[in-house]
């Protein structure tokens, strides 16, 4: 039997390229080279291209207030397994480029086929968070 101490060590280890903060969209294409610090440590970088995409999804505050990478968070609530956005623009942004109608406005569920889509366009831009 796992006791609770090894199932919280297990998904820190699978979050550990989770940034320590976050950077807002307009900060990071300030940047010449836009990256974020995992909480391993690592330098993750973001594509610019990416970067201007999402850019181009959003008004100017929205550009302000929106932090990267986006997170793609497990969704155990759902039977059998899901994945969930949260966040307005989070999900305005996920929205608009996989062209699918969230459930609500600040949060939308994610099935493995939207996952594996949204990390085709959005690779550096978006991380996948495992949530017990």
């Amino acid at each position: 039997m796992v006791d609770q101490l090894s199932i919280e060590k297990l998904i820190q280890s699978m979050n550990r390229h989770v940034p320590s903060q976050r950077t807002s969209l307009e900060q990071l294409l300030e940047q010449e080279e836009p990256s974020y610090r995992g909480k391993d440590g690592t330098e993750y970088r973001l594509k610019r291209e990416e970067l201007e995409r999402i850019s181009s999804l959003l008004e100017e505050r929205e550009k302000r207030r929106l932090r990267l990478p986006i997170y793609i968070s497990t969704d155990t609530t759902y039977p059998g397994g899901a994945w969930k956005i949260r966040g307005k623009i989070e999900v305005k942004v996920v929205s608009k480029l996989l062209q699918r109608e969230p459930e609500k406005d600040d949060e939308m569920r994610l099935f493995f086929p939207h996952v594996n889509d949204l990390r085709k366009v959005l690779p550096t831009a978006t991380t996948v968070l495992y949530m017990p």
